[in-house]
């Protein structure tokens, strides 16, 4: 069966709208922006360039991209679209301060187990020895 019309896969005008944003900051792009603070910005931003390099790598990952098949910017569409929809606010799931969430990557706000993590490994007297070797 064969597709009369498919649905196209590719929006230039979106990929380039989420460009010029991440460059300028410029809320006209996205102007639910406008009322969000600075944490939900930082977030929204990391989003997006979340969502432009899944659609890069997307292409390149299957060798695709160059021999003609357009790459889908659906995540990138999701992307903006639930942080329009949150208003504002976070999106669902998004809430750091949520039990519960789905947020992809967060800042390491207790580092010091990490160096105590690190501290033993490197105390670890069969990392010692396995460093002789």
């Amino acid at each position: 069966m064969a597709q009369i019309s498919p649905e196209p896969l590719y929006d230039h005008d979106l990929a380039r709208k989420v460009v010029e944003y991440l460059q300028t900051g410029n809320p006209h792009y996205f102007p639910f922006t406008t009322k969000m603070d600075a944490e939900k910005l930082a977030a929204f931003k990391r989003d997006l360039r979340e969502g432009l390099g899944d659609l890069l790598d997307s292409g390149s990952a299957r060798k695709t991209s160059a021999s003609g098949y357009i790459v889908s910017i659906r995540r990138l569409e999701d992307i903006v679209h639930e942080w329009r929809d949150a208003g504002g606010g976070w999106p669902a799931g998004a809430d750091p301060d949520a039990i519960a969430t789905q947020l992809a990557a967060l800042e390491d706000v207790d580092d010091e187990d990490d160096v105590e993590l690190a501290k033993a490994a490197v105390d670890d007297p069969l990392n010692g020895w396995r460093r002789t070797r």
